[in-house]
């Protein structure tokens, strides 16, 4: 007797020491910050950070409701960056954690210059993971913290968050993550187009109702550090030919006798672009080799053979490559990346022409642009001589 009653003080004595999780919390209990937004004006930084009501989602069987109520955006300032974001706990009720930032928005202010400063504090703190999603605005970072959904759905579906899924079928401005745009900074040549978004809709209507939907409507070109400008529209057309890691798919549509009706529709995959280099006068000249994949989508009038319509392809093209070329340099906007190119290609020749100069895309000029265009369908077509 004297024997098992041993043996229960021993077992009891074992379970009280055991440890438990006595100091965890509900999910409720923590402020899970989602997205950051940094803007900086009159010598301060503001701090935003998105807040969604993971305990109304959790609770709803089909789904999410996009009622304001479950989106809240805090916003800090201060003269540094870290007392931006310590301004931002004074009120938070509970504890913050960073570790499911999933986007970070920059404003065009926050992006002349300042990006060094915002990523050394970013990231000392530890908690912030290397792989959300960046992107810059010329609109209010509130607006865009706070986007609403299509058909109820949950706002971490969106394209913020999730905008690969979009870009696969719909290849218009390419989304990167947080250590793209850090190996490019740390470049002393590199060109990084970082996406630029907005909520302006004027597609999709809820009643008489236009809401707020996240767009992406251009890229930022940053190099050094700094912004040189904003490309959107039309404008960038060629840069997604030349410098885009992955194109999946793009329309491509082609004109011919200045119709405003294209006569042809492809659908475009993985375009590709050798570029090559030479001295010519006083500056450097840059021939292109730019290699795509097609398929028929539309076609109107009468049929062409498939050749016809590769080089009417090929035409296109070409002059969407030279249009965006000379729109940018311009500008003073390097969305080819051709000093990079350069640099990584021909040291000697970026020594010479852009390494002591402060106006380099000037002497920049485009030679030979040759397009190579496969239709991968055309033997369903049909076609007349």
């Amino acid at each position: 007797m004297n024997r098992w009653f041993s043996m229960g003080i021993m077992t009891l004595s074992c379970l009280i020491l055991l440890t438990g999780c006595w100091d965890s919390k509900e999910v409720q209990s923590i402020n899970f910050i989602t997205g950051i937004g940094i803007d900086y004006e009159d010598g301060k930084y503001i701090a935003y950070a998105q807040l969604i009501d993971f305990s109304s989602i959790a609770k709803q069987e089909g789904p999410t409701s996009r009622q304001a109520s479950d989106i809240w955006i805090g916003r800090g300032e201060g003269t540094t960056l870290s007392m931006a974001i310590n301004d931002l706990y004074q009120t938070s009720q509970q504890q913050t954690l960073w570790t499911h930032v999933k986007a970070i928005v920059l404003s065009k202010n926050a992006l002349n210059g300042r990006l060094e400063d915002i990523f050394n504090t970013l990231l000392h703190s530890g908690e912030l993971r290397y792989t959300p999603w960046i992107y810059g605005t010329e609109q209010s970072i509130p607006d865009v913290l706070a986007p609403s959904a299509l058909l109820n759905q949950s706002t971490q579906t969106i394209e913020l968050f999730e905008p690969i899924k979009l870009y696969k079928q719909y290849s218009s401005f390419e989304p990167i993550r947080l250590h793209q745009l850090l190996d490019g900074l740390r470049e002393p040549a590199s060109v990084i187009l970082l996406p630029s978004i907005t909520n302006r809709n004027q597609t999709w209507f809820n009643g008489e109702e236009n809401p707020p939907l996240i767009k992406t409507d251009g890229f930022f070109v940053i190099s050094n550090g700094a912004n040189q400008g904003k490309v959107a529209g039309e404008e960038a057309n060629g840069t997604r030919f030349v410098n885009y890691d992955r194109v999946h798919q793009y329309p491509l549509y082609v004109y011919n006798n200045g119709s405003k009706t294209p006569d042809l529709t492809l659908r475009l995959h993985d375009p590709h672009t050798k570029i090559s280099t030479r001295k010519e006068g006083s500056g450097v000249t840059f021939d292109l080799v730019t290699s795509a994949k097609g398929i028929i989508v539309e076609e109107r009038g009468t049929h062409q053979s498939p050749q016809t319509m590769e080089e009417a392809a090929g035409k296109q093209i070409e002059s969407e490559i030279r249009d965006t070329f000379e729109k940018t340099k311009s500008r003073q906007i390097d969305s080819y990346g051709l000093v990079e190119h350069l640099y990584r290609h021909d040291l000697a020749l970026w020594k010479e022409q852009v390494q002591n100069r402060a106006d380099p895309i000037k002497r920049f000029k485009l030679g030979k642009v040759k397009v190579h265009v496969k239709i991968l369908n055309a033997s369903t077509y049909k076609y007349t001589e």
